[in-house]
């Protein structure tokens, strides 16, 4: 009778110890289904990182060229105004004014009248609409 009780007393144990395995095992399991989920979306997170990073490099470029170009043309800007403030350094402009005004008054005519035409070309509003152009020309 001992024995049996001895036996039944152990059976207990090990089927309490059993459930306690199994429950820590179940958990562990999902423990461990939640760590490769969370990897899988750290992975795709670095992923997705990677590929903007890449596109932003690649912006970089575009405007580190853009820059470059930029720099260029401010480069050439700038030897023109160079150029011309050598020319206008040559020129005595009162001098000439004093002793030959119908001259320098045409000039500045002419000039202005070329100022006020490109003024009105660049700041025409219909200057990107299609046109269709009259190529015949009639004599009259």
């Amino acid at each position: 009778m001992k024995l049996v009780l001895f036996l039944c007393a152990l059976l207990l144990v090990s089927i309490s110890i059993n459930v306690v395995v199994f429950t820590k095992l179940d958990k562990a399991k999902v423990e461990l289904q939640t760590a490769i989920n969370n990897q899988a979306v750290l992975e795709k997170t670095i992923q997705e990182q990677n590929e903007q990073i890449k596109l932003a490099l690649e912006q970089a470029k575009k405007t580190a060229q853009q820059i470059q170009a930029l720099n260029t043309q401010y480069t050439q800007s700038q030897a023109q105004v160079t150029k011309l403030r050598n020319k206008f350094a040559n020129f005595n402009l009162e001098g000439m004014a004093m002793t030959e005004p119908k001259v320098l008054e045409g000039k500045v005519n002419r000039a202005s009248a070329r100022v006020i035409e490109n003024l009105t070309n660049i700041t025409d509003p219909e200057q990107f609409d299609e046109k269709v152009i009259d190529t015949t020309v009639s004599i009259n």
